[in-house]
C-alpha cells in the first residue's frame, strides 16, 4: 500500500514539475513565428521615407495615419520582447545534433535583436518631433542622435548579428533535420535578400518585406516542432 501511495505520488509531482515546463517551451514555440510575424507587421505599417534623413523622416510620421504609426510601434514593441526569446527556440530545436552551430546563431542572434529596443524608441522619438510644434526644424536634432555613435553601434550589432544567426540557424536546423528543407533555406535566404534591400538603388521595401516573409514563413514549422515536442 505504501509503495503505490509513493508511486501516486511521484507520478503526481512529476506531472506537476512538467507543466510550468510545458507551458515555457509552448510560449517560446509562439515566440518563434510570433517574433518575425510582429517585427514584419511593424516593417509594413511603418512610414514610408523612414531612416533617411531626418528630415524627411520627421516628416513621413507627421503625414502618417497616427493608428496605423502607433500600430508600427506596438509591433515593434512586441517583436524585440518575442525575437531573441524566439532565437533561443530555435536554437534549442536544433541543438541536440548541431550544438555548435545551434550556440554560435543563438549568440548571435540573441545579440543581434537585443538593439531593436533601441531602435523601436528611435522610432517613438520620430513620432513625437511629428506631433511638437514646428516639427520641421527637429530633423537635424534627428540626424544627431540617430547617426550618432551610439546608435550606428547598436545599428551594426543589429544587422550583423541578426542576419548572421538566420543563416547559421537555418543550417542547424536543416543538418538537424527538425524542419522542412524549404523552411530551413527560406529562412537562410532572408538574410541576403535583407542585405539586398539596403544595397539595391532606392532600398526597395518590397525587397525586405519579402525577406521578412520568408522568415516568417520559415519559422512556422519550427514553432510547430517546439510546440509538437514540448
Amino acid at each position: 500500500m505504501s509503495f503505490a501511495l509513493a508511486a501516486t505520488a511521484t507520478t503526481a509531482a512529476t506531472s506537476t514539475s512538467s507543466r510550468p515546463q510545458r507551458l515555457l517551451h509552448r510560449l517560446t514555440a509562439a515566440s518563434v513565428v510570433g517574433g518575425p510575424l510582429c517585427f514584419w507587421l511593424g516593417g509594413l505599417l511603418a512610414p514610408p521615407s523612414m531612416h533617411t534623413d531626418g528630415g524627411q523622416t520627421v516628416a513621413a510620421n507627421l503625414a502618417a495615419d497616427p493608428a496605423t504609426n502607433t500600430a508600427h510601434l506596438i509591433a515593434f514593441f512586441a517583436a524585440s520582447f518575442l525575437l531573441p526569446v524566439s532565437i533561443v527556440g530555435l536554437a534549442r530545436l536544433s541543438w541536440a545534433r548541431t550544438p555548435w552551430l545551434s550556440a554560435l546563431g543563438g549568440l548571435a542572434g540573441v545579440v543581434g535583436w537585443i538593439p531593436l529596443s533601441a531602435l523601436t524608441a528611435l522610432d517613438a522619438a520620430a513620432v513625437a518631433m511629428a506631433r511638437m510644434p514646428g516639427s520641421s526644424s527637429y530633423g537635424r536634432l534627428y540626424d544627431a542622435f540617430a547617426y550618432g555613435p551610439l546608435m550606428n553601434a547598436y545599428l551594426i550589432v543589429y544587422i550583423v548579428g541578426h542576419l548572421a544567426a538566420y543563416v547559421l540557424l537555418g543550417i542547424a536546423l536543416r543538418r538537424a533535420r527538425v524542419v522542412p528543407a524549404w523552411a530551413a533555406w527560406a529562412m537562410v535566404a532572408s538574410s541576403p535578400l535583407t542585405m539586398a534591400m539596403f544595397v539595391l538603388p532606392g532600398n526597395p521595401v518590397a525587397v525586405g518585406a519579402v525577406a521578412i516573409g520568408l522568415l516568417v514563413a520559415g519559422s512556422v514549422p519550427a514553432a510547430r516542432a517546439l510546440w509538437t515536442t514540448s
